[in-house]
């Protein structure tokens, strides 16, 4: 099992050093907090913003208008200051000299393996920061245009050193205006980039890959109308022959997930569940759960990051997030949890800015994460093997089993859907013996059912909207 806690390296910080009244590093991440994520199931400290932004780039941001209204909204005070720019326009892969630097960033991989945590860092293959090097020295490796492109469209160029580039950009959304697109139908960028994403991984136990989808050749070539060899299978190859064990995680979307598994990468986000949750679709949401072991097995699962709005602002009645959260932690996988979602904050946390908006969060959300961190320590949920429960007689509820050899099974069942339903669960075959249900949160004593009831019925349960029930499973005497 595989548990991910994302962390925003700059508002921490800045967070941190107003606790010590001092500018604060990596080296001020405390080994207890380390050590509390251990003890919680989390096997992956993901380090966000830990790439340097130059001047360039924070400009663009700080020139944002409706950024800049965002933050005054909701930040007392906001100014210049607070505006840091993207971490995902990166002026170089050296560890941010404001948070340490290299040799902070090694300390904290020692003390972090310590307690049993591996460390993912970014890769960011589709485009680097206006202030990268790179620019100056090797302006060929850029998609690069002229003041005609400018003229035409003024958003989706930069000049910079008295030569015009293009703005990084998904083909889908506006050009991001503090980066440069990479030239993939050059060899050599290729090159380039496998080396990049090699020095990466010397210094970590795993990369995020941004965007990955945006370098599958047929993306590349009808955005840019430029062709371009594959590049990711080669890419993971060659830094796993540098680096043995170096693990890839994939942001990707439009169902281009399988593809990026196929060409090697041990996760691949899963936005297609989180969109299902959202939209309460229970045929839908049991459908994609129907998919095989070998894909759900590397889906990153999630009800928030750094690029999604707060779970609790997404999922503001309780009984839904509780519901849609158990289901992202008792599916296979990967688990993703981000800075502050524990607390319930609801208030999304800018990328470009240092601080977050001050909030109290919500005590249902915050209980509905505690209860999950619960079920995660289950040793059938750490060790076992999983299996979808399908119901007898259809319905909402979703069943999601855990068994292990020599210990209790764990069920979790949820309703995913906004009206109660009853319905039959089939149990496989923990249905051929009688089973003791003692349920986790003690909302109903325990109670025996029968072989014969489950062979020939199922297990009957009813749940409100967005109800959710957890049950230890024992051999019934």
């Amino acid at each position: 099992m595989q548990q991910l806690y994302e962390l925003n390296v700059r508002t921490w910080v800045h967070e941190r050093g107003a606790e010590l009244g001092r500018p604060a590093t990596l080296d001020d991440l405390p080994d207890a907090w380390l050590e509390h994520l251990a003890e919680h199931g989390f096997t992956w400290l993901y380090l966000m913003g830990l790439w340097p932004t130059g001047p360039l780039s924070r400009a663009v941001s700080q020139s944002d208008v409706s950024l800049r209204q965002y933050l005054v909204s909701v930040l007392p005070g906001a100014g210049d200051e607070d505006i840091c720019g993207s971490p995902l326009a990166p002026a170089s892969y050296t560890c941010d000299p404001a948070l340490g630097g290299e040799e902070a960033l090694d300390r904290l991989r020692d003390r972090a393996r310590s307690f049993g945590l591996a460390l993912m860092l970014d890769f960011i293959p589709n485009h680097v920061g206006l202030d990268h090097p790179w620019l100056e020295e090797h302006p060929d490796w850029f998609i690069r245009g002229d003041d005609g492109s400018m003229a035409r469209e003024p958003d989706a160029w930069v000049k910079i050193g008295g030569r015009v580039f293009a703005h990084g950009r998904d083909p889908f959304f506006a050009p991001w205006r503090g980066t440069v697109q990479l030239d993939y139908s050059n060899p050599v960028v290729h090159d380039a980039m496998i080396r990049l994403a090699g020095s990466v991984a010397a210094r970590c136990d795993g990369l995020r890959c941004d965007v990955a989808m945006l370098l599958l050749p047929d993306v590349f070539g009808g955005t840019w109308r430029r062709e371009m060899q594959p590049f990711w299978k080669r890419c993971l190859d060659e830094v796993r022959a540098m680096h043995p064990g170096t693990l890839f995680m994939a942001e990707v979307y439009w169902n281009r997930e399988y593809e990026l598994q196929q060409a090697g990468f041990d996760f691949t986000y899963d936005k297609i569940l989180y969109d299902r949750l959202l939209s309460g679709d229970p045929d839908s949401v049991r459908g994609h759960l129907r998919a095989g072991l070998d894909y759900q097995g590397h889906c990153v699962r999630f009800l928030e990051n750094h690029e999604e709005q707060r779970a609790a602002a997404r999922f503001p009645n309780p009984d839904h997030h509780r519901g849609a959260l158990f289901i992202t932690g008792m599916v296979p996988g990967m688990l993703l949890c981000h800075f502050g979602q524990e607390d319930g904050r609801s208030l999304h946390s800018s990328l470009h800015a240092r601080r977050r908006p001050p909030e109290a969060g919500s005590d249902s959300h915050r209980k509905a994460y505690r209860d999950l961190l619960r079920l995660l320590g289950e040793p059938a949920r750490q060790d076992g093997r999983w299996s979808l429960c399908e119901s007898r007689n259809g319905g909402s509820l979703i069943g999601l089993l855990w068994t292990l050899p020599a210990h209790h099974s764990l069920l979790v069942v949820v309703n995913a859907a906004w009206g109660s339903c009853t319905a039959n669960l089939d149990l496989g075959l923990l249905g051929g013996r009688d089973c003791q249900m003692q349920e986790v949160f003690g909302q109903m004593p325990p109670f025996t059912v029968g072989s014969d009831v489950l062979t020939t019925e199922g297990l009957r349960l009813e749940l409100p909207a967005w109800g959710t029930m957890a049950f230890r499973i024992g051999a019934g005497r």
